[in-house]
């Protein structure tokens, strides 16, 4: 239900819960506008949201592997649901090397069509329970080629994901991902069979893994072919290693957004040339967090960087490996940083200005979100 122009600039706080700011940020505190909690989650459940950085791989809902495991003969070695989340599930105090463990119980999730079909199902499924209308999915195709190939996967993921958005109101297009420990050879192979599936829902090449060993750098001629093929690119840089990595992605690697890039701020300049660039960051909060790139939410950059100007938006990355959801990652920035109900209906905007959909698409969905914001 939309709330009209009226009711709107007269909402306040009424409960004792803390109050969060639902207007213009530029006002003061003493010209803002207050919501209690239940409130301003009730607006944010109904804004139509967009997803920019999110992976199949740690999408995988929980109760789907523990009925998958005994068909292609997996044990997990768990006796129900919530056992398995406690292995799969990260959580604080853990590490990098933690997460990467996560994903050991149900890879052979990624080994037979069927179950990459269903689990990119649910994936789009699940953001559009939640009021996303429009995502950017990522994988890796690499998986066991002698079990699936690079194609087979592929091709199995965006079946999942096109019969999803004919069965739920949510477009989305799929991002093929890297790993920075490839050697070239393999990287161009995943390359090509991306820029082969452009006409079925492929917009774009990522490049993730380990930045402190791997630069970018090193794929410089994949990226070169991406582009020249009409590919998008999206780089992780800025997480693990410092403004030198996200250099390395703006100038090697052609990155228009960059996945993370947490600690951008370490330069100013850098800052600034982002900035003017238009180059959007990706921000995943609590996945920052989780993994203990960030202490906590408090200091989180994502506010820091919109307001010098620099493109933002926010997404899970790994929902079901974080145990997260986008409309929990907005309360949080609200909450933990005094993002406005403004503020993250302007996030939501850049994600479809600044996604991988051509012009026209992203004028039409841009209609739509203004047609179905409550606030509009």
């Amino acid at each position: 239900m939309k709330i009209s122009a009226f009711i709107w600039l007269v909402l306040t706080a009424v409960c004792l819960a803390q109050p969060i700011k639902i207007g213009d940020p530029d006002r003061s505190d003493a010209q803002a506008r207050y919501l209690n909690r239940d409130d301003f989650r009730v607006l944010v459940e109904e804004m139509p949201k967009t997803e920019l950085h999110t992976h199949l791989e740690g999408a995988v809902r929980p109760e789907t592997i523990l009925e998958l495991a005994p068909k292609y003969g997996a044990d997990l070695g768990v006796s129900g649901v919530e056992e398995l989340k406690r292995k799969i599930e990260m959580r604080p105090g853990e590490n990098l090397l933690d997460f990467l463990k996560k994903f050991d119980p149900f890879r052979f999730i990624f080994d037979h069509p069927e179950s990459l079909r269903r689990v990119s199902y649910e994936m789009i499924e699940d953001m559009a329970r939640e009021g996303v209308i429009y995502a950017e999915i990522r994988v890796n195709p690499v998986k066991h080629e002698e079990m699936l190939s690079i194609d087979g996967v592929l091709d199995a993921v965006l079946e999942g994901m096109h019969q999803a958005c004919r069965d739920y109101p949510i477009e989305a297009r799929l991002i093929v991902s890297l790993n920075r420990s490839y050697p070239l050879e393999s990287a161009m192979r995943v390359a090509r069979a991306a820029v082969a599936r452009q006409g079925r829902g492929v917009v774009a090449l990522d490049l993730a893994g380990d930045e402190v060993h791997h630069p970018a750098s090193k794929f410089k001629e994949v990226f070169d072919y991406a582009r020249s093929q009409g590919l998008h690119v999206t780089i992780h840089a800025g997480e693990a290693m410092g403004p030198e990595s996200i250099v390395q992605a703006l100038e090697s690697c052609h990155a228009e957004r960059i996945g993370h890039g947490l600690r951008l701020g370490e330069d100013p300049h850098l800052v600034q040339e982002v900035a003017r660039r238009g180059v959007t960051l990706e921000m995943c909060p609590d996945s920052n967090r989780l993994i203990n790139a960030v202490k906590d939410l408090k200091g989180y950059p994502l506010i820091a960087y919109k307001r010098q100007g620099v493109p933002v938006t926010i997404s899970t990355d790994d929902r079901h490996i974080f145990d997260l959801t986008l409309v929990g990652e907005y309360m949080a920035m609200a909450e933990e940083c005094g993002l406005s109900l403004q503020e993250l209906e302007q996030i939501s905007l850049t994600g479809i200005r600044k996604s991988f959909l051509k012009e026209a698409e992203k004028a039409r969905l841009e209609s739509r979100w203004s047609e179905l914001s409550p606030t509009q």
